[in-house]
């Protein structure tokens, strides 16, 4: 979130922060499917759904903020999806956090 509220230079750290870490995010929901995808394999083709749209909603935010043009609808969105990937991917893994 601090990649949206700083301004320009100290924003591209972040952003870039926000990148790097999208490996392990990558890597730990690759594995939460390889797990729950053949279990259940609605809900766990949905958690790889919306994990994919929270990167793509925060690359466009950040593409927005770059230009200037970052709307708040697309927070709201990226928000309420991430919430959403957050809460399922709780629920595919048990509720344990690791």
């Amino acid at each position: 979130m601090l990649a949206f509220i700083l301004k320009n230079k100290s924003s591209i750290v972040f952003q870039m922060i926000t990148r790097v870490l999208y490996i392990p995010i990558l890597i730990s929901g690759f594995m939460l499917a390889l797990y729950r995808v053949p279990r259940e394999p609605v809900l766990g083709s949905l958690k790889v759904i919306l994990g994919l749209a929270v990167i793509a909603l925060l690359e466009i935010g950040f593409a927005r903020k770059n230009h200037k043009n970052l709307a708040a609808n697309i927070l709201w969105t990226l928000g309420i999806v991430f919430v959403l990937t957050s809460l399922l991917g709780l629920v595919l893994a048990g509720w344990y956090f690791f």
